[in-house]
C-alpha cells in the first residue's frame, strides 16, 4: 500500500515537483539553459526523471519559469493539463501539443486529481502581465506555491478569505533590477508571508542566481540560508538542495 504523503523535490529556481497524496504536479518548468540565462545551481531532475503529471502550473512568462522549449520531450503532452496566466502562453503550449493548456485567472479553481483541488491566487504583475500563485488542497493538508510573488500584503488578502496553508513554497532571493522595484520576496518577506499563511513549514524557492549577461541587470538580497536564520521556533524552513526529495511531516 502506498503511503499518503506530501513531498517536495526542488528541480531548479521555482521549478518544483510536488507530490500531493500520490498525484504529481510540476511548477514553473525550467530545464534548458540559454547562453544569456544560467541556473546558478545544479539541475535536480531531467525531463526523463519525472513521473506522470497530474498538472503543470506556471506563475509567469519569464523563461526561467516557462521553459516551453524544455517541455518538448515530455510524454503525454496531449493529456497533461497546463495552467498558465496569459492567453498567449496557452496558445503557444497548445501549438506544441499540450492540448489541455489553459489560461487561468485569479480566483479560478480546478480539481486536478481525485481529492486534490487548486485555487489561483493573485501574485501581482510583472509589468502588465499577471503572475499566478497556486493553493492546493489535499486530504493531508494545504500547500501554497508562489514562485513569483513579491508582497506579503497579497498573502494577507488571500488569508482573509481562505484557510491557512500547512506548507508554503515562496521565493527568497529578493531579485530586483538595478533600477526598479523588487520582483520577488526576499528571505524576510518569505518568513513573514509563511506566518501570514499560517504555515508550519517553508521551502524556499527562487534562490540561486546565475552568472550570465542578464544577471548583470539584476541584484539579489538574500538566500534560503537567511530565511533559516530569520525563522522563529514555530516555522520550519527546509533549505532543500536541488534533486533532494523531502516529505512534509504532516
Amino acid at each position: 500500500m502506498i503511503k499518503p504523503t506530501i513531498a517536495v523535490t526542488r528541480v531548479i529556481n521555482s521549478c518544483v515537483l510536488l507530490e500531493l497524496d500520490g498525484h504529481a504536479v510540476l511548477t514553473d518548468p525550467w530545464f534548458t539553459e540559454r547562453w544569456w540565462l544560467r541556473r546558478g545551481e545544479p539541475l535536480g531532475l531531467e525531463i526523463r526523471d519525472l513521473p506522470p503529471l497530474a498538472a503543470i502550473v506556471v506563475t509567469n512568462l519569464a523563461t526561467n519559469h516557462w521553459d516551453l522549449r524544455g517541455l518538448r520531450t515530455l510524454p503525454a503532452k496531449d493529456t497533461t493539463p497546463v495552467y498558465v496566466p496569459t492567453s498567449g502562453m496557452a496558445r503557444r503550449a497548445r501549438a506544441l501539443g499540450f492540448l489541455r493548456a489553459e489560461r487561468l485567472r485569479w480566483g479560478q479553481t480546478r480539481d486536478i486529481a481525485p481529492g486534490v483541488s487548486m485555487r489561483v491566487v493573485p501574485a501581482g504583475r510583472t509589468l502588465v502581465w499577471p503572475n499566478n500563485a497556486y493553493a492546493f488542497g489535499t486530504p493531508l493538508g494545504q500547500v501554497f506555491f508562489g514562485g513569483e510573488i513579491a508582497e506579503v500584503a497579497l498573502l494577507k488578502r488571500y488569508r482573509a478569505e481562505q484557510p491557512p496553508a500547512d506548507l508554503a513554497l515562496l521565493p527568497v532571493n529578493g531579485l530586483r533590477p538595478v533600477f526598479g522595484p523588487r520582483l520577488v520576496m526576499g528571505p524576510r518577506q518569505a518568513v513573514a508571508g509563511s506566518s501570514v499563511l499560517g504555515a508550519r513549514a517553508l521551502v524556499p524557492v527562487h534562490d540561486a542566481h546565475g552568472h550570465d549577461p542578464l544577471s548583470r541587470l539584476f541584484r539579489t538580497s538574500g538566500t534560503a540560508s537567511d530565511a533559516v536564520r530569520l525563522a522563529g521556533p514555530d516555522l520550519l524552513v527546509r533549505d532543500l538542495p536541488t534533486g533532494e526529495r523531502w516529505e512534509f511531516p504532516y
